[in-house]
């Protein structure tokens, strides 16, 4: 009778094992693959063409390298209000309608973009806010509140800015999501803000930006930060929004970080036996 029942559990601990094994490999296959629709070369030779074949496009886009030949513009410095973005109003000379206050954060000076892209202001009702820059909001306002007050003066400023994101991942010191402004922003300020490549995992000449465009195919560009060269190329990049950045990882240290997902499966199924045993 012991005997039956030693072989019954012994039995079902390898049949728990067994299942518990096969959706461990299920799972680390899948964590291994890439993105649906994405192929990316292993090689870390970047000479000729590179591309990344996106199944959805039926087509390569071609990995673009940073240099001092792709100089891009500044998108003319003009920062367009966008959703979410908290703007700041003020107005002189009408303090018995608006009054001015001293602080920035004043429920009535502030007002936030909703989600149709709209504000609301008194005396003018919903007004398009997204798309505009700050002077062209300006322009409107003043003349909505010119029918009913006579010399009107007011100024619009982003209080917050919230609408438009970049977003810093893979082998950086530390990831992270940065809010654009109406100052430019470079590749090179990106990477400082995020306190620089990591060291001990990164690939520095994989540094890759890929950019999404509403209108048109994405494109991917590519730096080489382990060179001052690539530096001095990445601070003349300007991010837009919605830009990823993307520091790849060392081969080695790509395959170790597979490797070592095995092991806490392995304790955890070595575990099983005294689950089963109570």
């Amino acid at each position: 009778m012991l005997k039956d029942t030693y072989m019954m559990t012994t039995t079902k601990k390898k049949m728990i094992k067994k299942i518990v094994f096969s959706l461990v490999i299920a799972t680390l296959l899948s964590s291994c693959a890439l993105s649906p629709g994405m192929f990316m070369s292993s090689s870390n030779n970047w000479s000729g063409e590179n591309t990344v074949f996106v199944s959805s496009l039926d087509r390569s886009i071609i990995i673009e390298p940073i240099t001092k030949k792709i100089e891009l513009k500044k998108s003319n410095g003009t920062y367009k209000i966008g959703k979410g973005d908290q703007l700041f109003v003020t107005i002189w000379g009408l303090p018995d309608v608006f009054p001015l206050t001293g602080g920035i954060n004043s429920e009535l000076n502030t007002r936030r973009v909703d989600s149709n892209g709209n504000i609301f202001f008194p005396f003018v009702g919903l007004i398009l806010a997204e798309g505009k820059s700050q002077d062209e909001l300006r322009n409107d306002l003043t003349f909505q509140l010119s029918k009913m007050f006579k010399n009107v003066q007011l100024d619009v400023a982003v209080a917050s800015f919230n609408s438009q994101k970049v977003y810093i991942l893979g082998e950086i010191t530390t990831p992270k999501t940065i809010n654009l402004t109406d100052i430019p922003l470079s590749l090179a300020n990106a990477i400082g803000e995020s306190k620089g490549l990591n060291t001990n995992t990164s690939e520095g000449e994989d540094v890759f930006v890929i950019r999404q465009n509403p209108s048109q195919d994405p494109q991917i560009f590519r730096v080489d930060l382990s060179s001052p060269s690539g530096f001095l190329s990445a601070g003349n990049f300007y991010l837009t929004d919605n830009d990823i950045v993307y520091v790849n990882a060392k081969g080695t240290t790509r395959w170790n970080r597979v490797i070592s997902q095995f092991f806490p499966f392995s304790s955890f199924l070595n575990s099983i036996d005294n689950l089963v045993d109570d």
